[in-house]
């Protein structure tokens, strides 16, 4: 049924050494799996960040802040 006479030259690494990777909760800091969303510690959501989203948050607040000073100077003129 199986066979017995399998070489190591035969054998294919998958690169998965059975190690997880590890992260540190931003709450607790205690190490989480890196696939884990919320803290088994401390019971705290882990959400990736992003500094992209970021800086579109603030281009989006900047332009709704300009949009509404532009507004209010056309209606004072």
């Amino acid at each position: 049924m199986y066979d017995d006479d399998f070489d190591d030259d035969e054998w294919i690494d998958d690169g998965d050494d059975g190690e997880s990777e590890c992260l540190a909760c931003p709450s607790c800091r205690a190490e989480v799996h890196e696939d884990t969303q919320q803290c088994p510690h401390c019971g705290e959501w882990i959400t990736p960040v992003y500094p992209e989203n970021r800086a579109k948050y603030w281009l989006w607040k900047v332009a709704a802040i300009l949009a509404l000073l532009a507004m209010l100077l056309i209606v004072l003129r």
